[in-house]
């Protein structure tokens, strides 16, 4: 129990990419070296989740017409029946 402990208090975590690329435009930011919106200093930390987000929306999106095409073909060729009973 205490190792695990020791391990979670002393466990070394790395910035990443992202995080080192936010932290020089941030830097570069507050020097006044650039001339871009805060927005896009903190774009490395949002834009892949977005990016993310928003290929998960796609997706949703694709099911549901698909989802719906399936329906309306099913009521199609089932009132192609129907008619064909009828006549």
């Amino acid at each position: 129990m205490t190792n695990v402990i020791l391990e979670n208090v002393f466990r070394k975590e790395n910035v990443g990419f992202t995080g080192l690329l936010t932290i020089v435009l941030v830097i570069l930011k507050v020097m006044e070296h650039l001339e871009i919106s805060w927005l896009w200093v903190f774009a490395p930390l949002w834009l892949p989740v977005a990016v993310v987000l928003s290929l998960i929306l796609i997706i949703v999106a694709l099911i549901i017409v698909a989802l719906f095409l399936a329906v309306l073909a099913y009521v199609a060729v089932n009132a192609v029946k129907i008619a064909y009973r009828l006549a």
